[in-house]
């Protein structure tokens, strides 16, 4: 194969057919991706044969009398131990299809389930993912490396990350909280620069071939917030981990649907608690143009 490097000006505009992704592979099967120390991200697809063979094993009505969850198993020392392997369920839409996992636990081995907990206790597995294992979440013993700031950003996803709550009270924390909303717009209006792209697969639909002018657009949730360094706090009923400031964040996917985060503290001796019911609903439209 040969190239002139010849250019052609008689057709410098985009091939006119371009095809959206699909929604589905016909296959059922689920993808664990690592993301960070902490992170991880699942997609997954569950056909609709895959889906009636559970129902009529289960009851027409199963996915409905059953919990939808997404079962995250630490196996990290299955091998040793295989009667010590943990899990915790998250609670999920089936027809989601993705979702980002939060751990408290970095450098361990991890795998999923997407399944159903029957009201009797019972778990259905529908679909299984890979392993994954998540780097620790410490300062790299290598003390030779040198870094720059590559983006412009840099400061405000540094200040985003907590750095600036460090030796504050928290009656500062507070204050700074309060202020957080602007530069969190401004940082996320420049989202696409440092890699937030959990598109769903209705937004990567493309536009059709005939339309000149198109728009995709998706969201995320960031729960945010500060207390007591020593206070106990819950997330949706699962322990989260402080900052040395009392300060935590949160990210989660955000389907369409609602999502309760109801966040409690609980102070170090257990004599006062305080609780915030945060509910959030999503509802995706278009003008059907």
């Amino acid at each position: 194969m040969t190239s002139s490097g010849h250019i052609n000006k008689e057709n410098t505009g985009p091939v006119p057919e371009h095809k959206a992704l699909p929604e589905g592979y016909g296959t059922t099967e689920a993808v664990l991706l690592p993301r960070d120390p902490n992170w991880m991200f699942i997609y997954w697809e569950i056909t609709d044969n895959a889906k009636a063979g559970v129902c009529k094993k289960y009851g027409q009505d199963i996915f409905e009398r059953a919990k939808q969850v997404i079962r995250v198993y630490d196996i990290t020392d299955a091998a040793t131990d295989p009667g010590g392997q943990k899990y915790f369920d998250i609670p999920v839409r089936v027809d989601a299809k993705s979702w980002y996992i939060n751990v408290h636990e970095s450098g361990r081995i991890y795998r999923c389930e997407l399944g159903l907990v029957t009201p009797e206790g019972g778990f259905i597995s529908l679909v299984r993912t890979n392993t994954v294992t998540l780097p620790a979440g410490r300062v790299s013993d290598s003390t030779d490396a040198e870094w720059i700031s590559v983006t412009p950003d840099f400061d405000k996803l540094l200040q985003l990350s907590g750095v600036e709550y460090i030796g504050k009270g928290s009656g500062e924390v507070a204050k700074s909280l309060a202020q957080r909303w602007e530069m969190l717009r401004a940082v996320f209006s420049r989202a696409s620069s440092w890699g937030v792209g959990s598109m769903s697969s209705q937004a990567l639909q493309q536009k059709p071939s005939e339309k000149k002018f198109w728009l995709v657009a998706d969201c995320e949730l960031i729960l945010y917030g500060a207390t007591e360094p020593d206070a106990f706090v819950t997330v949706a009923g699962r322990k989260i981990n402080l900052n040395p400031d009392g300060t935590f964040s949160m990210r989660f996917a955000f389907p369409d649907g609602g999502m309760d985060l109801p966040v409690k503290a609980v102070s170090k001796d257990e004599t006062d608690s305080r609780e915030i019911a945060i509910k959030v609903t999503r509802a995706t439209t278009t003008d059907g143009k």
